[in-house]
């Protein structure tokens, strides 16, 4: 037999998972500390939640937003990393003496030299 428990106490849960779930490594360990405070079993929260934020294998929509501007920060440092690395490389390396003196095999003429 299922028990009945207030509006208030599930609109509790729902809020706790909301504001505390980023604190829990996992969707059930924060649903399990919920439970445990409200003397619930853990599949009645668990009910609870996909029904107000979808399954649990679907991310919530706070952490795909979390997880885009932690990529996109990743991107720009890994893009600076880059840029550093490339302009040390080109400070370090010699430059080739045919491509001072222009007579390389691209010194400006079209198919590899041939005008």
């Amino acid at each position: 037999m299922r028990a009945e428990y207030a509006a208030e106490v599930k609109e509790w849960a729902l809020e706790t998972y909301r504001s505390s779930r980023p604190n829990y490594p996992s969707r059930d360990q924060c649903v399990t500390a919920i439970a445990g405070q409200i003397g619930a079993h853990v599949n009645t929260v668990n009910r609870w939640i996909k029904l107000e934020f979808g399954p649990s294998r679907a991310p919530a929509a706070d952490e795909v937003v979390a997880e885009l501007r932690a990529a996109e920060a990743e991107i720009e440092r890994l893009l600076r990393v880059n840029r550093d690395l490339s302009d040390r490389l080109a400070a370090a390396s010699p430059r080739s003496i045919a491509a001072e003196a222009g007579t390389g095999a691209f010194d400006g003429a079209p198919f590899g030299g041939v005008r």
